[in-house]
């Protein structure tokens, strides 16, 4: 009884009991950021209650009156959450998403500035300015890399939600795909859009969107493209991830068509500060596995004699490169085909001219102008032919529809010591951006003049583009 009525000892079981339960709060905050399976819920939910927690060794031991403490308490809970306050008030008001900033893993759905859609999953609010900024999607999971650059799009989108400087009325040209065409890497004024239509001297309709995949392109084809009155349509095939976009198509649709409308709160939730911020902590305690950038990465000896480091996420598949072997008979290649198929019937019907380019992926331009270390994964990655398979599918489709395959074109310029990919980056640079739209339009010209001579004796057959 002495003993604990000892002030002196009373004063270290008050420290020693405070210290230990700090150290207790310390350690399961640092367990839930460390578990995979948790979620950014979980670690609010826990930071609250550590918070309240925290203030039980001063509650209890504190010799202050009952009012002097709950005042103490009011008053730091308070400032707590003013400061949380002014930190989510810009994401209140629609300023800022924070899972921008923290770039969390969002459904492009779900993002600011986009829009659920039944058949395209996405779509981006037209008229809006579309500012975003990323680094590079090849060194993802890389460590110790030297090229590290982060990427800004500050562009204005027309009134359908694509990249076109003006809203147009008509088009000559219509260009359908994915992130290539779209090109948030590449200025306006460098987008494949807009050198084929400085070649072709035509207005031309940049109708790209990040993330789709056929089935999307053929709607956007059938809701955008056509309406343009166009005379030729040219759609891109990314060989990286346009198979994988075909057998996702469905379960991502079905996920979207049972989407219900979210409260303002949860709205606000999901771009807050707190959210985000808690998401960025426990992806960062997860430690995901990381690979030394070297072993993924090629020295490229460019025109001027100067070595640049080149990186790649993946070889012609993204995903498992086992299943490059069997891409060129997949069902994914034929559901193709058939997607095709019916984008000529809808071509054909309004006598525009439906070209497919293949766009390479970067390995396949690269892998033999590169110099890989000896213990390099990519020297182990398969290439297969999928050019001549997509070409064949695009053949069964009609024999009426063109097909270019870009290889050749960015390869040889690559050759030359250009690069026409970004070093750090999935996508083509600048000059990426040149070299296809110029290789398009010499293709246009020639095929248009072939069909004008063919038209005389086989005008059902053949629709001229005329023009170009």
């Amino acid at each position: 009884m002495r003993a604990i009525e000892n002030p002196k000892i009373q004063r270290l079981t008050r420290i020693a009991t405070s210290l230990l339960w700090w150290g207790m709060l310390v350690f399961f905050v640092r367990s839930v950021v460390r578990t995979r399976d948790a979620n950014p819920d979980h670690l609010l939910a826990l930071a609250t209650l550590g918070y309240l927690a925290g203030w039980g060794p001063y509650l209890l031991f504190s010799r202050r009156s009952p009012a002097g403490k709950s005042i103490r308490l009011a008053a730091c809970t308070t400032s707590v959450v003013l400061a949380f306050g002014l930190i989510e008030l810009p994401a209140v008001l629609r300023v800022v998403d924070y899972r921008s900033v923290f770039h969390t893993p969002t459904p492009p759905w779900r993002r600011t500035g986009n829009r659920p859609d039944a058949d395209l999953l996405y779509v981006r609010e037209p008229n809006q300015r579309l500012w975003v900024q990323f680094q590079g999607s090849d060194l993802h999971r890389l460590a110790g890399a030297s090229a590290s650059k982060i990427y800004r799009c500050d562009t204005r989108l027309d009134g359908r939600g694509f990249r076109n400087a003006a809203d147009l009325d008509s088009a000559r040209v219509v260009i359908v795909g994915d992130s290539f065409v779209e090109g948030l890497q590449a200025a306006d004024d460098e987008l494949i859009s807009s050198q084929l239509a400085k070649a072709l001297s035509v207005p031309t309709a940049n109708l790209g969107r990040t993330g789709y995949g056929p089935q999307q392109e053929l709607e956007v084809l059938r809701r955008h493209g056509l309406p343009l009155g166009p005379r030729a349509c040219v759609w891109t095939f990314y060989e990286g991830n346009d198979l994988q976009d075909v057998e996702s198509y469905e379960a991502s649709r079905d996920r979207v068509r049972k989407l219900r409308p979210e409260s303002p709160t949860r709205d606000w939730f999901g771009r807050s500060f707190v959210r985000n911020g808690a998401a960025y902590l426990i992806r960062q305690g997860a430690h995901e596995p990381t690979i030394p950038a070297r072993r993924q990465a090629g020295d490229f000896r460019d025109a001027s004699g100067r070595t640049t480091e080149i990186y790649f996420s993946c070889g012609v598949h993204e995903g498992d490169a086992d299943r490059v072997s069997s891409r060129a008979g997949s069902p994914a290649l034929k559901q193709f085909q058939a997607i095709l198929t019916e984008a000529r019937a809808l071509c054909r019907a309004q006598g525009v001219d439906l070209v497919v380019a293949f766009v390479p992926a970067k390995f396949r331009v690269y892998r033999d102008l590169c110099r890989f270390d000896p213990d390099s994964l990519c020297r182990g990655w398969p290439v297969d032919d999928l050019p001549s398979a997509v070409e064949r599918a695009v053949r069964a489709s009609g024999d009426d529809v063109g097909f270019l395959d870009l290889t050749p074109s960015l390869h040889a310029r690559a050759a030359e010591g250009e690069l026409v990919y970004l070093a750090d980056d999935t996508h083509w640079s600048a000059e990426g951006h040149r070299v296809a739209a110029l290789a398009v339009a010499d293709f246009l010209k020639r095929r248009d003049a072939a069909k004008t001579a063919l038209a005389g004796a086989d005008r059902d057959h053949f629709a001229p583009v005329g023009g170009f």
